[in-house]
């Protein structure tokens, strides 16, 4: 197999619909350094092939080296209607194929001179933050330098440019224009009328210009587009107080990690949306709300963005590491994220079916059994003899023996016995040790104090569990929920802030330094003594 065979293949066109006469641009990328042409055999016979050209980066990043080689390819189409740019081969890959849409040229088009601009849009009419498309064209037949296109502007609106642009040829009227085509997303902010202000080009005009004056800076030129004008329609009564979202499309996805899940050992939930036709700071953040027997705790989300000439399309992405307190299946319910689909006026639904999480119980966790209650019903000891009595089946007769012989043996057996019983008490008296030296504990204090001092929460939680197994071997613990039940509220609630900052990485939170030396120094790490509970199912007192 080939080094190219390898390699990935991507064709790219920088726009679908094009006016007929018009050129457009058709890009062939592949990540190596191969040696090998694109096979332009097919496309020829459905458009013009106006010219190629070829250019390669290198790029080197924490020590991984990549290679990218580009082609693009002026085409100009022959027809007008949907047209096929067919897969195209480059060594053993092919690309996707391409549809584009070629239309007829508007009869009201007319050619404004040597330099002039249109503005289009893809609606007149929105609503508060939808996206709105913006298609500048500037058109000229002249040698320009120096030029500089405004870019749309508007009081109470966000607007992102959604590609650096691009150039291509086309005729009005019989005449040659160089056309550069920019699009823009307008996010407006506000209902009522919004008004943009025109784009305009600024530059100079070197046609004119005689060799012999190499000095001239050429006649300044200027166009200047007409203003847009749309209404924006207030949120819907429907969506207010909850989060808008009006979009194209809306995905979710989710990931759990592998592994068998115990009681205070963090699970990671990957939650990923999508979202096509919004942009980043526009996407609200994934709120799971409260799950019983779960602590939820989130890290910040991380955004992505990736724009089009005809959309700008988010991705968002949150880790949540979910702690259960509890053994056995914990049901994490369904997760809806309602949105607005633009495209059909209607509300719809992204959705995360419900899951079912089976956790085990930590290596010292103890489940307490179900008892019943076997005193339920109480009754006096004269009514269990009644009923012993009633249930008795075997007659025992006892037998008198007077037989002389019988009464020696009897005697000397329990001669014996006794001599047995205080033999026996005498060597484990002997045997009994002396005192058990208790080992020197390998952990103190004062290492975690340490921890605390440094602010360092993955090594101040390995201290606490260590620390707390040591002193305490009948009340082990394998995490910070388990040990949290055995210690005072306040040091409850400083076990909650630690577990806060080892599974998010918001750095806002508090670290309280002082309390925690306070609580450590004194009776923070004392275990509590636990109530009894009085629930009718605990075994009554004996005595």
């Amino acid at each position: 197999m080939t080094f190219v065979s390898q390699a990935k293949v991507t064709a790219t066109v920088d726009r679908t619909k094009i006016i007929i006469g018009e050129t457009f641009n058709l890009t062939i990328s592949v990540d190596s350094n191969t040696n090998e042409q694109p096979d332009l055999s097919e496309l020829q016979e459905v458009f013009q092939v106006l010219g190629t050209s070829q250019s390669s980066s290198t790029q080197i990043i924490n020590g991984s080296y990549s290679v990218n080689k580009t082609w693009q390819i002026s085409l100009m189409p022959s027809a007008v209607g949907k047209n096929t740019i067919p897969p195209i081969k480059l060594g053993n890959e092919m690309t996707r194929a391409i549809q584009v849409e070629v239309v007829k040229s508007d009869p009201n088009a007319k050619a404004n001179g040597d330099l002039f601009i249109e503005v289009e849009t893809d609606k007149t009419s929105a609503f508060v933050k939808e996206q709105i498309v913006i298609t500048v064209k500037l058109f000229y037949s002249m040698s320009l330098s120096e030029g500089s296109l405004s870019e749309p502007i508007a009081s109470n609106a966000i607007v992102t440019q959604l590609d650096k642009g691009t150039t291509y040829s086309t005729n009005r009227n019989g005449r040659n224009y160089t056309v550069l085509e920019r699009h823009y997303a307008l996010f407006a902010e506000k209902s009522g009328t919004l008004e943009v202000n025109p784009i305009i080009f600024s530059g100079r005009d070197n046609s004119s210009r005689r060799s012999f004056s190499m000095f001239s800076t050429g006649k300044p030129v200027r166009a200047v587009a007409k203003p847009l004008t749309f209404e924006i329609k207030p949120i819907p009564q429907s969506a207010i107080g909850k989060d808008w979202i009006p979009a194209q499309n809306v995905q979710l996805s989710q990931q759990w990690s592998e592994g068998e899940y115990k009681v205070g050992e963090p699970i990671t939930r990957t939650i990923t949306v999508y979202v096509e036709g919004l942009g980043e700071t526009q996407v609200p953040d994934i709120k799971l709300g409260d799950i019983p027997d779960v602590r939820i705790y989130p890290e910040q989300p991380q955004t992505q963005e990736e724009k089009t000439p005809q959309t700008i399309k988010t991705y968002k992405q949150v880790k949540i590491a979910l702690i259960p307190t509890h053994a056995g299946a914990i049901r994490i319910p369904e997760y809806k994220l309602e949105w607005f689909n633009t495209q059909t006026g209607k509300t719809q639904y992204a959705k995360l079916p419900p899951v079912t999480l089976q956790v085990a119980a930590g290596d010292y966790a103890m489940e307490k059994p179900a008892i019943q209650n076997i005193f339920k019903n109480k009754e006096k000891p004269s009514q269990l003899s009644a009923k012993a009595e009633d249930t008795a089946t075997t007659e025992v007769k006892i037998v008198k023996q007077e037989d002389s012989l019988w009464k020696i043996a009897t005697a000397f057996f329990a001669l014996l016995w006794v001599l047995t019983v205080l033999y026996w008490m005498n060597t484990k008296k002997q045997k009994m040790p002396s005192k058990v030296t208790q080992k020197p504990v390998k952990i103190s204090k004062n290492q975690i104090v340490y921890a605390i001092e440094n602010r360092n929460p993955k090594e101040l939680q390995t201290v606490l569990i260590d620390w707390w197994n040591q002193q305490y071997k009948e009340a082990k613990v394998t995490n910070l929920a388990q040990l949290k039940s055995h210690v005072n509220p306040t040091m409850q609630k400083l076990i909650d802030d630690l577990q806060s900052q080892l599974y998010t990485n918001t750095k806002d939170l508090i670290f309280d330094k002082a309390l925690w030396n306070k609580q450590v120094k004194g009776s923070g790490l004392k275990k509590i003594t636990q109530k009894q509970s009085s629930d009718s199912n605990e075994l009554p007192t004996l005595y």
